[in-house]
Parts: C-alpha cells; structure tokens; sequence
C-alpha cells in the first residue's frame, strides 16, 4: 500500500517532523522521575520507539506541581530530572525524533490516601473515581500551580526537548479548569479559558516563540449536560479558541473526564479500529486548519493511519499501542513487511491497565517492553538442538526467541493445531488469535520446524532430533478442584469441557476461583448459546482482578445475556441435583437447582514430559501454565525468557 503521505514530513511550529507517526504521553516507567532513579530503562524504551520511525514522541507525563498526587506517581527534583532529560533528548534527537514532555496535575481525581495530603480542585469538587472531596485553591495556591507549569516547561528547554505538551484531558486539572463540572468560581479564574491562557501565555514568555507547545484536549467528555457536560461542540469551541490565540503549534486529543472513560478513549479488542475518527473529524473541522491536529483512537497499522491522513481528519496519527507491540512498525511497512509487524491486538492488560498504581508496563505478546535497556540476546556463540515442548502462547514465544539465537529448534504440539487455550476464545476475543498468526509466520520464516499431533516422549523424539536442551511449555492440566463434587447428582465441569463439549442443560452455575477474564468470558459465551447463567465468586466482585478499561464493558455484557452474578459467595455443596452457595459475610445459603457446575480454577502444571527428559540427563527449562497457571501474558513473557536462555 502507498503509505507516501504517512511517511511524509510535516511543519510543525518551528520543526520540521519527518514523518505523521507519534509515540503520545502514556504513563509507561514513571520511576524515571523518583529522584535518585536511573532514567535507563525509559530512555531505551522511547529511544527503541525513534529507531523504529517515530516522528514525534512525547514523553510521559510529569507532575508539574507537588499537589498533584496520585499512586505510583512521583514528585521530581529538578536537579535530578535535568540530566535525565537531557540524556534523552539528546538519544531520541541522534534516531531523528522530535521530543516533548507532557506536563500535567491530577486536580480532584482519585485519592489522597497515598500523600494524606488533600485533592487540589478549583472548586472543591469531589474527586470522580475515588469519591473524596477536595481542597478549594486560593488564588495563591492556584498561581503557585500555574507556576509550576511554567517551571517545568523551562526546564525540559533547558534540557533540550524541542517543547512541552499541556495535558487538557481526561478530566484533570486542566481539564477541569476548562469545564462547567470542575470549575464554578466566580472570581478571575472562574472563565472556562482563564487558567489554560495564563500558563500558556507565561510559558512563552519564559521559553520564547521556537520551543514547541501543544496542548491534548479532550474531544467529548462523556457527560450529560446536567452534569456541567460540554460535549464535542463545547470542546471544539474551546480547541478552537485555543488555536486562535496564535501561541499554539498543533492539538492533540483524547476523549473521557473521569479515569473509568478511559475504556472508550484507550478501547480495547472489542471496539471497532479508528473508534474515535468521529470526534476527530469534527475537531479538525473546528480548527479549519489553524492548527495541525494528532488523530487518535486505535490507529493500529500503518494501512489504517494513511486511511485517516487520506480523509483529511488530522495531520498527524497516534499510533502508541501498535508502536508499544512493535517499535519497528513503521521501519518494516516502509520496507513492505507488513506481514512481520506484530499486531496490536487491543488488549490492554499489558498497557494501559497496568497505569493503576503506576505500574511498569509491558505488553500482551511483546516481552521486550521494558527490556530495551537490556539490548537483544547475542547470537548463540555454540547453536543446540532445542526441543519445545507444546505450542500455546509459552512455546510459541520460547522457539521464536531460540530459533532467532540460531539454535535448531522443533516444536512439538500434541493438539493438531497452534494456540494453546486461547483457542478457547470465542466472538469478538478471537482477536487476540492473532498474536498466534503472527507467530505462525515467524516460526516458517525462522525455519522452526513444528510437529502437530504428536507427543514427545524421549522415545518418540528420533535420534537426530536428540535435543541439548528441552523447553516446557506443555501447559496445565484442567481440573475442577478444590470444588467438592457432592454425590455425583450435578456434574462438575471444567472450563474446556463446557466450552468444547455440550451441556448436560440449560441452568449453568459457574464459580470463579481466578477473577480474570476466563471466568466472564466463559459466562458470556455460555449464555450466548442459550444457558441460564449464575456466577459466584468468593472474591470481593466479579472479574476483580480484570483491568479498568476492560471491566464496565465486561459486566455490562454478563447483565445484557441475562447472568445473575453473585461476589463474596462459595459453593458450599452438591446433593440431589442442586448447589447450595453461601454468602461469606452473612452466612446465608441458599439451594438452588442446577443442571451443571462449571469450575473455573487453577488448572494443574503438566510436568511429566519434562521430568521424562531430565531423568536422561537433559537440562529442561520452564515457562507458562507448566511452572504456575496464569495467563497469556504471563505465558507470552516466560516463554521468550526461556528462549533467550536456552
């Protein structure tokens, strides 16, 4: 595909961006700003994204001020932040990036539990997301914050950044500065406008006209106009506005005023690609080319981000999570691999959700973020016959890193086809099948070669197949334990036998143990083939442990199919044909007819294989299911760590 106009470069201010792909701020290392830390790690991972063609790059954001709290977030010490900083700039400007730095304030959004020290809020607004009140600014206060903006943009100057980005969205301060529901003052502060022109009109006056600054709106706040909602006409007013007061380079922009819209403004798998195009279209019809506009939401190939340049929706494209998955995305489009760029899938376990508590990230099917700093594994100085033993997620990563050392590898699969459990998926999940295509491709392209249907005891393997080393990833096996089984009356199922076999009837009860995603999706896809649906939990909720992008979405499916849940409750027993539950805090049971239990637990690690090889002497290493059932994730990372080990 002619890609011309995405790998074009663009004026922006007073740079020119060699290309429209740009890595936005997303909170992704942030002990890169804990005074005393070393900035490494993170420098790698921004720079690992600019050897990859990245045009702009900004970077995470920093809190412009110490009233601006939130878990897991950092207050930096100028004195430690400048040489950080200048060691980046300095590294992504040698790979041909341009660099800014987000600054940002939380305002009343989330807790202070962490700091003890009250939310800061224009008007005493209650924080959204953690239901607390906060502390009303004085204007002194509220000159300080400003201040502290402008401190921080001087700062990234000095450094060397090409300029700072002011973060206007998703419901923080600055955003709340801007709407109806974060801002009822009445004095000089209470115009929408007032504050955002004031930091804006201070830090040029310290920085000057050339360093770049741009600010990321959001184009819809989700709220109802009751709600002091201004809706994207409101905001477009306002991104206009901004455009007209001449002191801008470009616009960014997001969607959500509260962190739970984070699930539409960073949508997973289950949401359609460019979900946002809508709100960006009208953004930068708003701007009637004043500004150069970053388009986001799910621009995930380089196919779907020339698309939205074609149709004249924006100037530049956001395309993060596709670069988190693969840094070299735009590096093999332009050489016309496209088939080895590795997919975004839309998962978000592995990124955005990890932003709960600050979080390092990863990603879903990427184990090298946050291992850019380590650099690759260095070729095999002697290459082996390396054995893998099962081809799910594990495996398939293990003889991916292997084979790319040089070893000789084979990958034997009992079942008669690639995937392991996620080939459990059904309806929109089945998205995330393509992290295994994808490895398909690579093991034909590494010359692995792969036996399906088979076992792999050391008798079966041939004696030229005689492996150096052995890599387990074989899995675990289901089980419906630690669940009783009653007398018999109400059959107990595993996970796989109610998904891949057929029910003994109609009423389901399915008691998850785990709290992720199996359990909701196993429900929902029960439900969807006609079952009456009743989970339990002990857990507190429901999918407790699935990230917050994800679970409204997730609950709200389970209610829509008709599923009863039920948090805090166990099975307590199976007799006659009926499973009697009992509520953990109240002590309440209560016996219900059912025709099958499904169990959704912890399945037991298959090690057998492995122990066979070993008592022959060969060393055998690890990874997924087989050393401690969890999830995909965990499975994709072990798995390569085994492979760069073997």
């Amino acid at each position: 595909m002619d890609l011309s106009l995405l790998t074009s470069p663009l004026a922006v201010g007073s740079v020119e961006v060699r290309n429209r792909v740009v890595f936005t701020a997303h909170g992704a290392f942030l002990s890169y700003y804990r005074p005393g830390e070393s900035g490494e790690q993170y420098t790698s991972y921004l720079e690992r994204r600019a050897a990859g063609g990245a045009g702009l790059v900004i970077m995470q954001p920093v809190q412009a001020h110490s009233s601006s709290r939130a878990p897991g977030h950092y207050t930096p010490d100028p004195r430690d932040l400048l040489p950080k900083l200048r060691q980046t700039a300095a590294r992504l400007h040698a790979r041909g990036a341009v660099v800014l730095l987000q600054l940002m304030h939380f305002g009343a959004e989330f807790r202070s539990d962490d700091a003890l020290h009250p939310l800061w809020s224009f008007s005493g607004a209650v924080s959204p997301s953690g239901s607390e009140a906060s502390h009303a600014m004085s204007e002194a206060e509220l000159e300080s914050v400003a201040q502290g903006f402008v401190e921080m943009a001087r700062l990234a100057v000095e450094a060397g950044l090409d300029g700072v980005e002011l973060h206007a969205a998703h419901g923080y301060l600055l955003h709340q500065s801007l709407s109806p529901w974060g801002n009822r003052r009445t004095d000089r502060w209470g115009r929408p406008l007032a504050f955002l022109e004031a930091i804006v009109e201070a830090i040029r006056a310290a920085v000057g006209r050339e360093p770049l600054l741009g600010v990321r709106i959001s184009a819809d706040d989700y709220r109802r106009p009751t709600d002091g909602g201004q809706g994207p006409q409101g905001l477009a007013e306002i991104a206009r506005a901004l455009a007209d007061s001449g002191q801008l380079d470009y616009l960014n922009h997001s969607a959500g005023s509260r962190s739970a819209h984070y699930a539409r403004a960073v949508a997973d798998y289950r949401h359609p690609e460019h979900n946002l195009l809508d709100l960006t279209i009208g953004l930068h019809r708003a701007l009637d080319g004043a500004l150069p506009l970053i388009g986001v939401g799910r621009i995930a190939t380089p196919q779907i981000a020339e698309q939205v340049l074609r149709q004249g929706a924006c100037e530049l494209v956001a395309m993060t999570r596709a670069q988190i998955a693969d840094p070299d995305l735009l590096a093999k489009a332009m050489a016309g691999r496209h088939e080895r760029i590795r997919p975004c899938v839309g998962a978000n376990s592995g990124c955005v959700d990890r932003m709960v508590g600050g979080r390092a990230i990863t990603c879903f099917h990427n184990p090298e973020v946050g291992r850019e700093h380590l650099g690759p594994p260095p070729p095999a100085q002697t290459p082996k016959r390396v054995l893998v033993l099962g081809g799910g997620p594990a495996g398939l990563a293990a003889a991916i890193a292997a084979a790319d050392r040089g070893h000789q590898v084979s990958l034997v699969e009992r079942e008669q086809e690639l995937g392991g459990r996620l080939r459990l998926l059904q309806g929109p999940a089945r998205a995330l099948l393509e992290t295994i295509r994808w490895r398909e491709g690579e093991l034909e392209r590494l010359c692995v070669e792969v036996l399906l249907g088979r076992q792999a005891e050391p008798g079966d393997i041939e004696r030229d197949r005689a492996p150096d080393v052995v890599l387990l990833a074989t899995g675990a096996r289901a089980q419906v334990e630690p669940l009783p089984r009653g007398d018999g009356s109400v059959p107990v199922l595993s996970v796989e036998q109610a998904l891949r076999g057929s029910l003994p009837g109609q009423r389901v009860l399915l008691v998850d143990h785990l709290g992720v995603e199996e359990g909701p999706m196993c429900a929902e896809a029960l439900a969807s083939e006609g079952a009456e649906v009743t989970v339990v939990t002990p857990l507190p909720s429901v999918g407790a442990h699935i990230g917050f992008t994800r679970i409204s979405s997730q609950m709200r499916r389970l209610y829509q199919a008709g599923c009863v849940l039920e948090a805090s409750t166990v099975l307590a027993g199976l007799r006659d044909g009926a499973a009697t539950t009992r509520q953990i805090y109240s002590g309440r049971q209560v016996s219900r007819r059912f025709d099958a239990v499904v169990a959704v637990v912890h399945g037991s690690p298959e090690l057998e294989l492995g122990q066979a090889w070993e008592r022959l002497g060969v060393p055998v290493l690890i990874a997924g299911d087989a050393r401690a059932p969890r999830t995909a994730l965990h499975a994709f990372r072990e798995g390569e760590e085994i492979g760069r080990a073997a």
